[in-house]
Formats: C-alpha cells, sequence, structure tokens
C-alpha cells in the first residue's frame, strides 16, 4: 500500500514539475525582484538545449531534456553558457550502469547577447536524429541564435573565448598607451637638443617610407 502510495506521490510531483517547466513563466536569470516582462528579453532553450549560467549567476537546472524553457534576461550584454544535451533509449540495459538511456553532451560553450527588452530570441543547431548523429553533433556542437524574424543575432563560441578576446584587448591597448606615453617622453627629453639631435632622435623613430620620402626631400632641395 505504502508503495502504490509512495509511487502515486512520484507521479503527481512528477506531473506538476513538468507542467511549470513547459509554462509560459520565465526564469529569472539576474539578480534582484523580477523585472516586467516589457522590460527583459525572453530566451527559448528549446529541446536538447540546458543552460547553465547567464553572466556568472548559475540557472535552474531541469530534470528532462525535452523540455521548452523561456529564460528573461536583462537588457544588454547578456554572457550565456550553454549545453546540447539529449537522452536516447538503449534495447539492452549497460551490464555496468544499469541503464538503459544513453545520455549525449557536449562542451559548454557560450555565446554574446545583447539582448533588447521586449525580443524573443531562440536557440538555432542541426537536430539529430538517432543516438549516433547525436554523438558526431556533441563532439562540435554549435548553435547560433535568431531572434522572432529568423535573423542572426550571435554564433556560439568555445568556453572561455570572449573573456580571452577581452584580455587580448585590454593588453593591445595598455600597449599602444604605454607606446604613446613612451613618445612623448622622449618629445620632451628631445625639447634641450640641437637641431641636429633632434633629427637623429626623429630619424629612429621613423618608418623606411618616411626615410625615404626624407630623402627625396633632401636631395631636392
Amino acid at each position: 500500500m505504502f508503495a502504490r502510495f509512495g509511487g502515486l506521490l512520484l507521479l503527481v510531483c512528477l506531473s506538476v514539475f513538468m507542467s511549470a517547466c513547459s509554462s509560459n513563466k520565465l526564469v529569472k536569470t539576474y539578480e534582484g525582484e523580477p523585472l516586467p516582462e516589457t522590460s527583459v528579453a525572453v530566451l527559448t532553450a528549446p529541446e536538447n538545449i540546458t543552460l547553465l549560467s547567464v553572466n556568472g549567476k548559475a540557472v535552474t537546472q531541469y530534470l528532462l531534456s525535452n523540455l521548452e524553457v523561456n529564460y528573461a534576461l536583462q537588457e544588454g550584454e547578456n554572457l550565456v553558457v550553454f549545453q546540447y544535451e539529449s537522452i536516447w533509449g538503449k534495447a539492452i540495459r549497460d551490464e555496468e550502469t544499469g541503464s538503459r538511456a544513453d545520455v549525449v553532451q557536449s562542451e559548454p560553450l557560450e555565446v554574446l547577447i545583447n539582448a533588447k527588452a521586449g525580443k524573443r530570441y531562440s536557440f538555432s543547431f542541426i537536430p539529430a536524429g538517432n543516438v549516433r548523429e547525436a554523438k558526431v553533433l556533441a563532439a562540435s556542437f554549435m548553435a547560433q541564435i535568431i531572434d522572432e524574424n529568423k535573423d542572426l543575432v550571435a554564433e556560439s563560441v568555445a568556453l572561455g573565448a570572449y573573456a580571452k578576446a577581452k584580455d587580448e584587448r585590454v593588453a593591445k591597448e595598455k600597449a599602444l598607451l604605454a607606446d604613446k606615453v613612451d613618445a612623448q617622453k622622449r618629445a620632451a627629453d628631445s625639447s634641450g637638443l640641437s637641431v641636429s639631435e633632434k633629427l637623429k632622435a626623429l630619424w629612429s623613430q621613423a618608418s623606411a617610407e618616411e626615410k625615404k620620402a626624407f630623402m627625396v626631400w633632401v636631395f631636392q632641395e
């Protein structure tokens, strides 16, 4: 009797869980109080797409991969980390795990979405028809983000790619700034030099084309 009651309770809970997941209720991905729907963008994660985090904040995880979930994104840039996941039934139970399901997952990926309030976005990718195709797909998985008009918004990249690009950009900007400061310092240091000394200082900084143009001018004079 208790076994039957426990099974019934589990079935009821599972039904409620699935009903909540498949509803139009938005899953919040940001800190603070929920914003009005008109002030957020909606990202739909379809079957086989599992969101892991948004802007470094972990999002709610669901037990089933065949659910469509709508996530509320704040307006502006949102770095979404996700992965592909699909579950396939097995005809024969696995001898080691006892499982009759084959779970296929990709490595975590990320995509940067510049979300606009009131807009709806969704994932677009090539679906798999069987477990063999799913494993090939997961090995080099990629997805696109499209809007309501099917226009491309963003494409997925390897995890950490945006942080790496940002670090490289910052390093380049620092190097350019250092070169500018150094050039200004050299110019200031040469202010008390003679004309010939200033020419020598400028010559060392000139490019090959600038030196050539200068020599042409000298001989013309």
